[in-house]
């Protein structure tokens, strides 16, 4: 389960995402370098093995760490796509390129929205798109793409290799499909009402997307700049007054716990000016967790880790131990207020800096980062106000860590 909102303007062009999926499901930032291939290469995605293009295009890929492919990214030329899952009638593939393998695709061969949907389009027609994406149980489904740059917007919507794209300024798109016939591309050569020939009714219902997408339709109708988008990922559902001590599957800031099985488990936003301004969590929960900034194409500084650098991993499960010993309590309004102090200077302060200086912040608000959480992991002795289901199906999700060093 999964959010995507995104905004073009005149002024400027910006993309958010929070990626949803098992809460013990660890994520990671990773900058892959553009590079060139042989002729005749291949690649090995999650499941099956394609041909490699002859260049790829550098990119920032946020990641589960048994997957090939990612939740949500931006490439070098500002490029920038996320991937929902949807619910479709008919029988999922058990192999086929994943979702996550497609947005991945589709960074590293697009020099623009178009291009980046077009190799998905044809990748997803040529291969198809299916195999199982959980992590800790079985779960198969088809895929929805917001893909955005600093001129276009493009929603594209699958089922099986049928699809359909629709091209918007602001757009929002969560796990369900939503485009019928007021398309602007079909596959085929003929209209159809694409919602209603393919959507599957009961398991879109429970997915919550409807709650979601209410929400992040409200939030993008008056975005304006990275700070409104970063809200967008944190917004609950009217009626969960304490995020920490309840599950929300109907909230775009998830909340795993009793029947919900999803957890918001990264988050980016994406500011595309004349460079590339990402601001990540690296973490999960992203009402608790602080944006840092990153200029795209600088070295990387956490939370954002060089292809292959184990420090990724190790990042997040180091920063879970926070949000392990938060569940069940209520924290203090002087939290929040630092939280928001916190990203407020770093987004006043990246304004105008050269690559070097953009760095520097980005080193210091990762130091700064840890002196946050050290501070207030002490403080988090409030008596436990859950209910004992929510509290066991933690428990039990703390058990299954086995060795990882998050529980405190």
């Amino acid at each position: 389960m999964c959010d995507t909102i995104g905004f073009i303007t005149p002024e400027r062009a910006l993309f958010a995402k929070n990626s949803d999926r098992s809460p013990n499901e660890p994520q990671v930032n990773e900058f892959y370098p553009a590079a060139s291939h042989a002729k005749g290469m291949t690649l090995e995605a999650t499941y099956i093995i394609i041909d490699q293009a002859e260049h790829t295009y550098a990119l920032l890929l946020s990641r589960p760490t048994w997957m090939w492919g990612g939740e949500m990214g931006v490439n070098e030329h500002g490029v920038c796509i996320g991937n929902e899952a949807v619910f479709t009638k008919g029988k999922y593939a058990k192999n086929g390129l994943t979702g996550m393998d497609l947005l991945r695709l589709g960074l590293e061969r697009g020099e623009t929205a178009a291009e980046a949907r077009d190799v998905i389009i044809r990748l997803l027609e040529e291969h198809g798109q299916g195999g199982n994406c959980g992590f800790d149980s079985k779960f198969y489904y088809d895929n929805a793409f917001l893909i955005m740059d600093r001129k276009d917007l493009f929603i594209l919507e699958t089922a099986s290799r049928q699809w359909v794209y629709k091209q918007v300024e602001r757009g929002s798109i969560s796990n369900r499909l939503t485009i019928g016939t007021e398309g602007d591309g079909y596959s085929g050569s003929e209209t159809v009402d694409f919602r209603k020939k393919h959507l599957e009714p009961l398991y879109t219902h429970f997915s919550g997307s409807a709650h979601r997408l209410a929400q992040t339709g409200a939030c993008l109708a008056r975005a304006e700049n990275t700070k409104n988008m970063i809200d967008a990922l944190r917004v609950h559902r009217q009626d969960v007054t304490d995020p920490l001590v309840q599950g929300s599957v109907g909230s775009t800031c998830m909340h795993a716990g009793g029947l919900v099985g999803d957890h918001t488990t990264a988050s980016m936003v994406v500011k595309l000016d004349a460079d590339i301004k990402v601001w990540l969590t690296g973490s999960s929960t992203p009402c608790i967790s602080l944006f840092k900034p990153w200029l795209f194409g600088s070295p990387p500084a956490a939370p954002v880790f060089a292809k292959g650098d184990p420090m990724a991993e190790a990042y997040w499960y180091q920063h879970e131990a926070f949000h392990r010993k938060a569940i069940g309590r209520v924290l203090p309004s002087e939290f929040y207020e630092e939280r928001d102090a916190f990203e407020n200077d770093r987004i006043i302060a990246a304004k105008g800096l050269d690559e070097e200086a953009f760095w520097s912040l980005s080193k210091r608000a990762a130091e700064e980062e840890s002196a946050f959480y050290s501070r207030w992991i002490s403080r988090l002795t409030t008596p436990l106000l859950s209910k004992k289901a929510f509290l066991k199906y933690w428990q039990k999700k703390n058990q299954s860590l086995g060795t990882r060093p998050v529980i405190s």
